[in-house]
């Protein structure tokens, strides 16, 4: 079953051009994932806020974006090579990303609320000395590894999106 978007050529090029089926499966596996994954960019979640956040205070925005850039090639070909279907059959890893993906939620809910009931802490954030690279990189980690729509988005929709492309 493919779920993707189709590219079909024009009639009459199929039979013109020897290996054309071959390069429309391949213009098919590309389409499928470049708007697959810039409907997930566009829906900005909680890594692309903050390397925005980052870039906007031009605090090792370049280091961030280079390691959230590794984590979601790594996390696609996981995806891609079966740790969908393993977590899809650990009933005990199912759990572990559930709940350390809810205890994350709400430890990110929470900061956020509690500086909107205090705003002068988004003025003392204005005014704090700059982060580390290694804070700034150990952010960047949890944002990018703890979030459950890491695993949602990344491994299980497009790494079983992408499994279903033909070699």
């Amino acid at each position: 079953r493919n779920i993707g978007f189709s590219y079909t050529p024009r009639p009459g090029k199929v039979a013109a051009i020897p290996g054309q089926q071959g390069d429309t499966l391949a213009m098919n596996s590309y389409f499928t994932g470049l708007l697959t994954m810039a409907s997930l960019i566009m829906a900005l979640g909680a890594q692309n806020t903050y390397l925005l956040a980052q870039g906007l205070r031009r605090e090792h925005h370049l280091a961030i974006a280079a390691f959230c850039l590794t984590c979601d090639v790594i996390l696609v070909a996981a995806g891609v090579l079966g740790l969908a279907a393993l977590i899809q059959h650990s009933p005990l890893l199912v759990d572990i990303l559930r709940w350390g993906g809810a205890a994350f939620l709400l430890w990110y809910g929470a900061q956020a609320l509690r500086r909107a009931w205090r705003p002068a802490a988004i003025d003392k954030l204005e005014t704090t000395s700059p982060r580390s690279r290694r804070q700034a990189l150990l952010a960047a980690a949890a944002v990018s590894l703890l979030n459950p729509h890491v695993y949602l988005d990344t491994v299980l929709l497009v790494g079983s999106l992408g499994s279903q492309q033909a070699a």
